[in-house]
């Protein structure tokens, strides 16, 4: 996979030519102890080589949302630019067939703030999310679905709470606008999960979250190859609160989440 990524222009490398081995040997040895007295003089070392590090990560997979992605970038950008905080996005392109790609570079070119992953193919929603929390630097990292069901007007409420001292704002499920069938299977996985699980699931929380950096540094460390993420960000303990949202119909395409995939994330939950 690969991942955009932008950095400042560097300065060049120190270069010195010499014939005599003995002389290159004093030159190295003075040239070391140079740089260890004075370390900016070292090629992306330098104080104005210094990347800023973000408020507000937003980590979003994606899987064929051409109809989406613009949409949810305008929105989100107007919603964190009104919280007068830095941020980046981190989008995940899990191998989509769709013009998703050409959209995310088009993104990239115009805002800098915009970094994005191409997986090499489709690994699914939790692995993609999984790569998006490893390439995040923000001090805080939202994760959210790019259908426009996690609706970005929310999220000032959720990072007030992180704000507040929350390591882990957590969002719960309230009408849902899917399939009766598939609503109540839902509730039935989840209580289910909570019933045989040996640690305290929310019920009806999903992945959309605010996760303090040390989360997800310690999510990120875990060597778990089937991931469960909301369990696994239960699992890690840290002061957790969760807040209730109405969750929205997808804005535009097709549900990406099949009944063979949610069955295998159910699964995943309970086994792993």
């Amino acid at each position: 996979m690969g991942a955009r990524t932008r950095r400042s222009s560097r300065k060049k490398p120190i270069s010195v030519a010499t014939t005599e081995s003995k002389a290159a040997l004093a030159l190295c040895r003075s040239l070391e102890r140079m740089l260890k007295a004075n370390p900016q003089l070292l090629p992306g070392r330098g104080t104005d080589e210094a990347i800023p590090v973000p408020d507000i990560s937003v980590v979003v997979p994606l899987f064929d949302e051409q109809e989406n992605l613009p949409v949810l970038y305008s929105r989100l950008t107007t919603v964190l630019e009104s919280l007068t905080l830095e941020f980046e996005f981190v989008f995940v392109n899990d191998g989509s067939r769709d013009a998703t790609p050409a959209i995310l570079e088009d993104l990239a070119a115009a805002d800098e703030r915009v970094n994005f992953i191409d997986l090499a193919r489709n690994f699914g929603h939790q692995v993609a999310i999984s790569a998006g929390l490893e390439h995040s630097r923000g001090k805080a990292v939202v994760v959210m679905d790019g259908d426009l069901q996690d609706p970005p007007e929310v999220l000032p409420e959720f990072i007030a709470k992180w704000k507040e001292g929350y390591d882990v704002v957590y969002a719960i499920r309230e009408k849902r606008k899917e399939w009766w069938m598939k609503r109540l299977a839902y509730a039935v996985f989840y209580r289910l999960l909570q019933w045989i699980s040996q640690i305290d699931i929310p019920l009806d929380a999903g992945d959309f979250c605010v996760m303090d950096r040390r989360v997800v540094d310690h999510l990120t460390k875990i060597p778990e190859r089937h991931r469960f993420l909301r369990g696994i960000r239960s699992w890690l303990g840290f002061r957790q609160i969760g807040l209730a949202y109405e969750r929205q119909a997808r804005y535009g395409g097709k549900p990406k989440y099949t009944l063979k995939r949610l069955i295998y994330l159910a699964l995943d939950g309970m086994l792993s």
